[in-house]
């Protein structure tokens, strides 16, 4: 019986002793255990490598600007993912994305699958190395991965969660890293829109966004660093800035070549076009169905304005200027047009000029193929007007 009982005292004073030891580790002693190599060395320079990725535009709405993302590799322990935000797939879920209930998220995709994918869509990839220190590259590595936690539980913002925000975003959050920024002027005198108008191309995608989006993609006083919408402005910025005094990209790597994307000849403008000469002409035909085509596509442009302005809680359709030239009123009270013709058609032609004068000034608020489409409901206007009152 004494036997036993000293056995346990024993055994609890040897279980006391580990216990009370255990913070005195060394860290290498605690890394052994956890199965670390503690003869890597952590700060050596490539333990972390840290790039941009810089994909060229796509030929859908949400690929017209391409895509940046942050590519973090550790060749020591075989790592290698590419951080980039990905919403939902758009065009399973579009009645999803115009209510504004579509989620996005930060994901961590192994390189080679991410590669692929722009392969696959023959897109060219630029790789810009970036200089952070290892101690950097570690944190920023942490950043992220905290972020990928947090799941695709955010709402689709192309403005605060865009491809390029979200990069420097990443970057501004690593604790002592402090970026000398130099922005270039023309990237400070651009509001969102007027960014995503200079670096898309003049198709159905840069139409398509420009119908949509209104509000504070307008705002040239919405801050500078969170207007970022492009890769190239990303890029713009961060070749000319500087870190401890020394360049913050340090080499710029093609990883994939792609092909010029073709456009359609059939483009927003020479359909507008083509509806303008339709309008102008019915001034001689007098055929009621060119002005019926004419008020439809106003009135289906109309409807979807006036849906995002009044009711949807997708980002960046808080106001838009084209609800002045389409809205449903017109269709609504089509009865008594002889009444209301000849003022709306002077507001639909004074806005025109206006935004015409905006465009050349260098101010996107609408785009040429917005101005010519209200243009030719002007007209129709205009033609009922003379109908109504002879």
């Amino acid at each position: 019986m004494v036997k036993k009982w000293l056995c346990i005292l024993l055994s609890l004073f040897v279980c006391t002793s580990v216990w009370a030891n255990k913070d005195s580790l060394s860290v290498a002693e605690r890394n052994a255990l956890q199965g670390f190599n503690d003869t890597i060395d952590r700060l050596d320079p490539d333990f972390v490598r840290v790039s941009l990725f810089v994909a060229d535009p796509g030929d859908v709405m949400y690929s017209t600007l391409g895509h940046a993302a942050l590519h973090l590799e550790c060749p020591t322990f075989g790592l290698d993912y590419v951080f980039t935000y990905e919403s939902e797939d758009i065009p399973q879920r579009v009645l999803s994305f115009f209510a504004g209930r579509l989620k996005m998220g930060m994901m961590a995709i192994p390189s080679a699958d991410y590669l692929q994918y722009y392969a696959g869509e023959q897109r060219r990839v630029m790789e810009y190395r970036l200089n952070l220190s290892p101690e950097q590259k570690m944190e920023l590595w942490r950043v992220l991965d905290e972020i990928v936690q947090e799941g695709m539980d955010k709402p689709y913002d192309y403005v605060e969660h865009g491809c390029a925000v979200s990069c420097l975003q990443s970057l501004q959050a690593v604790p002592g890293l402090k970026i000398n920024y130099n922005i270039p002027k023309e990237i400070r005198r651009m509001t969102i829109k007027d960014a995503f108008y200079a670096y898309s191309s003049p198709g159905w995608a840069r139409f398509e966004i420009i119908t949509i989006a209104g509000g504070v993609v307008d705002d040239i006083h919405y801050p500078q660093l969170k207007r970022l919408i492009a890769p190239q402005e990303l890029l713009m910025i961060l070749k000319q800035s500087s870190v401890d005094g020394k360049p913050f990209i340090v080499g710029e790597n093609e990883l994939l070549s792609g092909i010029p994307r073709e456009h359609t000849w059939f483009s927003p403008m020479v359909f507008a076009l083509l509806v303008l000469l339709l309008a102008m002409a019915n001034f001689f035909f007098r055929q009621e169905y060119i002005s019926i085509f004419v008020l439809s596509i106003q009135t289906l442009m109309g409807c979807l304005i006036t849906y995002l302005v009044c009711f949807s809680t997708l980002c960046a359709t808080e106001w838009n200027w084209l609800i002045i030239p389409f809205n449903i009123l017109p269709a609504i009270c089509w009865h008594w047009r002889k009444y209301w013709a000849l003022p709306f058609m002077a507001i639909v032609t004074i806005w025109s000029i206006v935004m015409a004068g905006q465009m050349m000034w260098g101010h996107v608020l609408v785009d040429w193929p917005h101005i010519v489409l209200a243009l030719a409901f002007a007209a129709v206007l205009l033609k009922q007007y003379l109908v109504k009152t002879k």
